[in-house]
């Protein structure tokens, strides 16, 4: 009853999600495009193969009790995949990879434009790429007629009641990989334990990243035997193969000095570091700062904050190199990060001074890069622990905090390379959730339901 209620409600709401797509297209036009994806219509058959009668097993409503192990489209296993946007689908990629290697036919399902212009990026052709269904019965159970998945991956945190009920009843195994719930996103659904626990009751594995995240899935209603603790897939994230090439074409383009990078920032956070920046440049005549938004569509607004700061700055995708009077770089690209966290001296990483919840360092810490980050870690508070623990990363409280810190280690080379080192050790301890998620993934597809 209560997932009805709350799918009533939902449908009363469409035209207010409907008006913020709207708004937010003025912004990125990419909005717009594929409007009926998010009502399920996607192609009737996934990877262009002719199509085929629905098979009764996946019909919503009907059970799979025949011992048989469906095979989806085209005689082979296929996995439905959602990561909601950038940051998730740069997390599953690796894991996507690898399970194509293993003949797996995927559709993967983003939210926002940034997530499939990753997708895009990362994986191509080899995999079908829409936007996920808005979480509708009549959405949901479309996009399953048409797909027909057997297994669902859901990346990170992404719990929505009528994909996983019509998963579930559709005979889909559901495994929520990479999972995790913060302390704040736990009290919030726990304050719908009744949708939760039927929630909790639909999935079929949980990987959690850490025991403290699992044993907050386990209140919601998960049961012991569907957990297991697997770690965060970000610590198998590899850096891309050409990293030495890509630092050194950032390096080229920044020109010589000391750089600070402030990465994932959102509004606020950039006012934060250019007025930071005067007092830093009074000891540091060379510094660069390289300001890379979480959102792209951003950057004519950050760059107009900086030329209100006074500070002549360069976009990335002007193609221009910064010369000696060209204090800020903009990178307004998206994929190019890591080679410009290689060439920098301190990392800030955004999310963090203002309540967003903190976006993921690991790419930072991998590229050997020092971190700094601001107090709002709710969202990667169980992994970040492990590194100030380590001491290998530094969390300031306020600007003020902020600027005293830059100062001391941009003083102290050997300060720096401390907090790499004991990152990079951290995320060695950390390895190997890549391999635990893919051995649950073999074994949700060939279980018999």
């Amino acid at each position: 009853m209560f997932r009805h209620v709350y799918s009533f409600l939902f449908y009363l709401a469409l035209p207010g999600v409907w008006f913020r797509v709207l708004w937010r297209s003025l912004k990125e036009p990419e909005y717009r495009h594929d409007p009926l994806q998010r009502f399920g219509a996607v192609p009737a058959s996934a990877f262009n193969e002719p199509e085929v009668p629905d098979n009764p097993l996946h019909r919503s409503g009907s059970n799979n009790t025949s011992g048989e192990v469906s095979q989806g489209i085209r005689g082979k296993p296929v996995l439905w995949v959602h990561a909601v946007s950038a940051g998730e689908t740069n997390a599953v990629a690796p894991l996507v990879s690898r399970l194509l290697d293993r003949g797996y036919s995927i559709v993967v399902t983003n939210m926002t434009p940034a997530g499939r212009d990753r997708t895009r990026t990362l994986l191509g052709n080899r995999v079908e790429n829409y936007y996920v269904p808005y979480d509708l019965p009549g959405s949901v159970k479309r996009f399953l007629r048409r797909v027909k998945p057997d297994v669902l991956i859901v990346v990170d945190t992404e719990l929505w009641p009528n994909m996983l009920h019509y998963s579930r009843v559709a005979g889909v195994r559901i495994l929520l990989a990479n999972a995790r719930l913060s302390e704040k996103s736990a009290r919030g659904y726990s304050r719908i334990r009744n949708i939760s626990r039927e929630m909790m009751q639909d999935v079929t594995r949980v990987a959690a990243q850490t025991e403290a995240q699992g044993c907050r899935f386990l209140k919601l209603g998960l049961s012991e035997n569907k957990l297991h603790i697997a770690g965060s897939i970000k610590f198998d994230n590899t850096l891309p193969p050409d990293l030495e090439v890509r630092t050194e074409a950032a390096k080229q383009i920044l020109g010589p000095g000391r750089v600070l990078i402030a990465a994932s920032t959102h509004p606020g956070e950039e006012q934060a570091i250019l007025s930071i920046l005067g007092e830093l440049k009074k000891s540091l005549m060379d510094l660069r700062l390289v300001i890379a938004p979480r959102h792209t569509h951003r950057a004519k607004e950050v760059a107009d904050l900086c030329i209100a700061a006074g500070y002549p700055v360069v976009r990335r995708t002007t193609g221009q190199s910064c010369t000696h009077q060209d204090q800020v770089f903009l990178l307004d690209t998206m994929g190019e990060l890591a080679g410009f966290y290689a060439a920098a001296d301190v990392a800030f990483v955004g999310g963090s001074m203002v309540p967003v919840g903190g976006h993921n360092f690991i790419e930072a810490v991998m590229a050997d890069t020092p971190v700094i980050m601001g107090p709002h870690l709710d969202s990667i508070d169980d992994i970040a622990a492990q590194f100030l623990e380590a001491n290998a990363m530094v969390v300031v409280n306020n600007q003020q905090e902020l600027s005293a810190e830059l100062h001391k280690m941009f003083a102290s080379k050997a300060s720096r390379r401390r907090l790499a080192v004991n990152a990079a050790e951290v995320c060695s301890r950390n390895s190997g959730a890549l391999e635990q998620i893919e051995a649950l993934v073999v074994e949700l597809v060939n279980v018999r339901v």
